[in-house]
């Protein structure tokens, strides 16, 4: 399994592009883990964390690594990560039990002492968890961190819930005002699109598909290829219409890219003694 051919990392490609928490560590109490395995632009988790146990270095498209010395395990980079690939597990909460704390952008959230379904990194079933903690502070911007107890043998693998029983009919509801995604919110990072330019171009250009939205103001067309902001365009666009999630049809995925040098293209192909 690979992030390419299923859209997920594997644990072997985790470990390799971000490395893994020892044992020792996980021993002592919580700590993140960067699960960031794709080289883009990219290094707010750098300047979040409060101890700098977060290297992304120079150049800024390094995978980011942890110092498992330095980490606390407070969990302020979380929220921070753009790609939402950062997660804090702790494996000394019981002997039974451990806890796995994770960026959740949907809606209704969590609440504490809910039992929900945990999910793999697929979005498979993996086990019942209990929520222990829900955060969502104003510098969060938006993306809540939601905490989970589940049964310690399955926490490297769990990394998301199921808030909604799957068996339920999805019946569309217009969203309450107090959880409407502002106009002014910004929704596509890499290209600095709001909700209210996504918004405007599903009235204007009756834009019912994510493809058709990015042709139209450019979300999605960032370096992340819309891993962060496809789902939210889907969700204005169930809004503006009243469709399903599931009758919305998704943007087309492109491989990763990286960004090249316009002095690394000029001297391509060119030799030692190469004087032209």
């Amino acid at each position: 399994m690979s992030i390419l051919q299923n859209g997920f990392p594997s644990l072997e490609e985790i470990r390799a592009a971000n490395g893994w928490p020892s044992e020792e560590r996980f021993a002592k109490g919580p700590v993140a883990i960067a699960e960031c395995v794709q080289e883009i632009p990219c290094n707010p988790c750098e300047a979040a964390c409060p101890m700098h146990a977060i290297q992304v270095g120079n150049p800024i498209t390094n995978n980011p690594h942890i110092n498992e010395s330095l980490c606390t395990g407070c969990g302020m980079c979380v929220a921070a990560c753009s790609g939402l690939a950062i997660f804090v597990v702790d494996k000394s909460y019981s002997d039974t039990l451990g806890k796995v704390s994770f960026p959740f952008e949907y809606l209704p959230l969590p609440e504490k002492g809910d039992e929900v379904d945990a999910l793999d990194r697929s979005g498979s079933f993996v086990c019942k968890g209990v929520v222990t903690r829900v955060l969502n502070p104003a510098r969060n911007d938006h993306t809540p961190v939601v905490t989970i107890e589940i049964p310690k043998e399955h926490v490297d693998e769990v990394r998301t819930i199921r808030r909604l029983n799957a068996a339920e009919p999805a019946v569309f509801t217009p969203v309450p005002d107090a959880e409407y995604i502002d106009d002014d919110v910004i929704v596509c990072r890499c290209e600095e699109v709001t909700a209210g330019q996504v918004r405007k171009a599903v009235r204007e250009y009756a834009g019912e598909s994510v493809t058709s939205i990015k042709r139209r103001v450019r979300c999605g067309m960032g370096l992340c290829q819309g891993k962060t902001c496809g789902k939210l365009v889907t969700r204005i666009i169930q809004e503006e219409t009243g469709k399903k999630a599931s009758e919305i049809p998704p943007a087309t995925d492109r491989p990763p890219v990286r960004p090249v040098t316009f002095g690394a293209l000029a001297t391509a192909g060119k030799g030692e003694d190469d004087n032209g």
